[in-house]
């Protein structure tokens, strides 16, 4: 049996009893000293003894205090009560476990006392009814942040999504309220708009899902990562394809508002083009360029640039992702990787995506979504089958149709016998969003005459392409 002394006072210690009368806890003896027994409940449980006299009385106090308590609890209006109360336990129990309910913001230098700050927990607690704040469990665990609940709005891109296909590193989704009713989630739950999501995590982590399950299209590279990251290499790439890119890069920077752009030129050799570089970086404050006269290795120098910059969108030429190596270290990187092509942004009129394996679809169906929205493009979904049995991807068809409603984009759905990588090929104006998986490192004429449309990717390499990562492998 536990043993706890309350001395108790005011409004604030009223509620408090009658909460204790209303939980009754059988491993709980309470003993309650009051000056006034209004704040008493009614009926007192068989658990509470109370006693009637000055809680800041040490001779009265000093007597009921050699019994022993495992904790006191000292819940007082009167900031001198209190204190002379505090004071006057610690006379003669110095050790002893007490939580202090502290509304004036006294400062204690005891580390056996429990300081319950009234005015930052109410001020926390109407911040929580604010709009789009996380709501941060302050009674259970650290109370640092690290289990959250969020709300999902209609317009989320995480809306109509299966857990099973959001990537949570360092966090996960642990139960899901739909209509007042709790929902142990399971990978093929899927999510629906005005779910209540319990959210455990690293209390960082949980600030960026939580950013990223509220924000609405218009968002990306996140949650990818924040700026875009223009890599060059002066001996790999023909000056033609940087130029490309530089000019490009621009009008994406423009689509991307807000973004900060990262100009990484490895192995300076063309002082003409590294002018024209630098004079981006002065023109616009969000542009930066960095120039390696080391000669480091790209793979370090790249993956150094991701933790530097909040990396989200990596962009370069085709010369460079024509190699193996390149598209090895950004496969590594688990980052969106944006293949700039000969064909320009600025033409383009739609975002293709050729249907693969389901779950692959469903992880790139929000940036699909995003990317359209910014671009201002229009969306053509191709569906092959060469035996005709369509039905078999019903689902993800179905998918993509309801975020064509929620975000009132143009969906247009092709389906097909033959092979659309084919006639893909002699079309422009249009912009490949696929998955980036293992599939796309296989060298290009091991998969020519393959059916895969994953493993084509080479054969529409002349319009830009987006490889968006997923995390099924």
């Amino acid at each position: 049996m536990k043993q706890i002394l309350i001395l108790a006072d005011g409004i604030v210690a009223k509620h408090f009893l009658q909460r204790i009368g209303e939980t009754f806890i059988r491993t709980n003896e309470y003993t309650v000293v009051t000056l006034d027994r209004s704040i008493l409940p009614q009926q007192l449980p068989s658990n509470i003894i109370s006693y009637q006299f000055d809680p800041t009385s040490y001779i009265k106090l000093s007597m009921l205090i050699k019994r022993e308590f495992d904790d006191i609890f000292i819940v007082m209006k009167n900031r001198v009560d209190a204190e002379g109360a505090y004071q006057n336990i610690r006379r003669d129990r110095p050790y002893a476990r007490i939580t202090f309910f502290n509304r004036w913001d006294i400062e204690f230098d005891d580390e056996n006392l429990i300081s319950i700050n009234a005015n930052e927990l109410l001020a926390s607690r109407m911040y929580d009814f604010l709009p789009n704040v996380p709501v941060i469990a302050q009674n259970v665990g650290l109370g640092q942040g690290e289990i959250m609940e969020v709300l999902v709005p209609f317009g989320s891109a995480y809306v109509y999504r299966h857990i099973g296909t959001i990537e949570q590193n360092q966090w996960r989704i642990v139960a899901l309220y739909r209509s007042n009713q709790l929902i142990l989630p399971k990978p093929s739950l899927m999510i629906k708009p005005n779910d209540l999501l319990l959210l455990v995590g690293k209390p960082s982590v949980l600030e960026s899902v939580f950013k990223a399950i509220k924000q609405e299209l218009g968002q990306f590279p996140a949650p990818f990562g924040e700026n875009l990251y223009l890599y060059l290499d002066m001996v790999e790439e023909k000056s033609e394809c940087i130029k490309g890119c530089l000019e490009q890069v621009k009008y994406l920077h423009r689509r991307f508002k807000g973004r900060k752009l990262i100009i990484r030129v490895a192995n300076p050799t063309d002082i003409g083009l590294l002018e024209e570089i630098k004079a981006m970086e002065r023109e616009n404050e969000l542009v930066s360029c960095f120039i390696d006269y080391r000669r480091r290795e790209a793979e370090d120098l790249i993956g150094g640039d991701m933790q530097d910059h909040n990396v989200g969108l990596l962009i370069c030429g085709g010369d460079l992702f024509a190699q193996k190596e390149f598209r090895s270290i950004f496969y590594a990187l688990r980052k969106p990787v944006l293949q700039i092509s000969s064909y320009p942004l600025t033409g383009l009129k739609k975002v293709v995506v050729v249907l693969s394996e389901e779950k692959s679809m469903e992880f790139i169906s929000a940036t699909v979504f995003d990317v359209a929205s910014q671009l201002d493009l229009n969306i053509e979904l191709l569906d092959y089958d060469p035996d005709g049995e369509f039905e078999k991807k019903s689902f993800i068809l179905n998918h993509y149709e309801n975020l064509s409603h929620i975000f009132s984009k143009n969906l247009e759905i092709r389906q097909e016998r033959k092979n659309p990588i084919r006639e893909l090929s002699h079309e422009k104006e249009f912009l490949q969003v696929l998955p980036f998986t293992r599939k796309i490192l296989q060298n290009p004429l091991l998969s020519y005459f393959s059916a895969d449309a994953e493993k084509l990717y080479f054969k529409l390499s002349k319009n830009p392409q987006l490889f968006v990562p997923v995390d099924i492998e």
